[in-house]
């Protein structure tokens, strides 16, 4: 997850109540917490601590009645209070509410993980194909620089895939 040029703008500005609003908002947009925390992270370390002392209140940590209008109430109070109590109680609330929404992120954050993660073996396979390749026009076209070029390329493949300890 990417934080935004706005709430580095926020950040920037010392704007403390919009940062804090950024904040509780990310939790909506993402229920698993995780742009929360990596919000949370530079705020923190560009200013300091962003947490207020609690107020006293007494928060219902009970999930069996924890429902909208629970966190919308909560959603308000943090504003004016952004103690990490209350933080800790909505990161739990938009968890169990939105258990759906947060699934789905985290079944498309780790989809997309594994689709990027493309290995030595993977590479070296397509070079050792190309390096085939170049090697057979080499040799059709009698053209010598090509098909040692090609060997060349077969050599680095077959590197790769040997070399390859997370693919193995």
């Amino acid at each position: 997850m990417a934080i935004t040029n706005e709430f580095v703008e926020a950040v920037q500005s010392e704007n403390i109540m919009r940062v804090r609003i950024m904040l509780k908002d990310s939790l909506l947009l993402d229920p698993t917490s995780g742009q929360f925390q990596e919000m949370e992270q530079y705020a923190m370390k560009q200013l300091g601590n962003i947490y207020t002392e609690h107020d006293g209140e007494k928060l219902n940590f009970d999930v069996t009645s924890w429902n909208e209008d629970y966190l919308n109430q909560q959603m308000v109070a943090v504003i004016g209070c952004f103690s990490k109590e209350r933080v800790e109680l909505l990161k739990s609330m938009v968890r169990f509410l939105y258990k759906e929404k947060a699934d789905k992120i985290r079944k498309e954050t780790s989809e997309a993980h594994v689709q990027s993660h493309i290995t030595r073996k993977q590479v070296g396979g397509g070079v050792s194909a190309a390096g085939v390749v170049l090697t057979a026009a080499g040799i059709c076209t009698s053209h010598t620089f090509i098909t040692i070029g090609g060997v060349a390329a077969v050599a680095v493949g077959i590197i790769l895939i040997v070399s390859d300890k997370e693919g193995a």
